[in-house]
């Protein structure tokens, strides 16, 4: 067994999958590729805003809290980074500040 990019460990034969991801990180990130090619940005975003919803689940508020905001530094980090990809990331720190701060609608009375 050895170490794939992605850390996980597999077996010597399956180290040759692109980019040196396990099997299963490489079938995951493939499937994300698929779904921005054949849906954009948009489908993107509803895709992770489904994954983060079904991680924060099962952990408390604290942790959800700290997961979240993790994501939204790393991706003002990536309007940094990656200026070609503003629209993207910002629809995702919109989301992830929802999430954050979620919408009240009794507030609106």
């Amino acid at each position: 067994m050895i170490k794939a990019k992605c850390g996980h460990l597999v077996e010597k034969k399956y180290i040759d999958v692109p980019d040196g991801l396990c099997r299963k990180c490489h079938s995951n990130f493939s499937l994300i590729q698929e779904l921005e090619s054949k849906g954009g940005e948009d489908a993107l975003v509803q895709y992770w805003y489904a994954m983060i919803l079904t991680k924060l689940s099962g952990v408390s508020v604290q942790e959800s809290t700290c997961l979240i905001g993790h994501l939204i530094e790393f991706y003002q980090k990536q309007l940094v980074i990656v200026p070609s990809k503003e629209r993207y990331v910002r629809k995702i720190l919109y989301m992830l500040n929802t999430l954050l701060t979620p919408f009240d609608a009794k507030s609106l009375k």
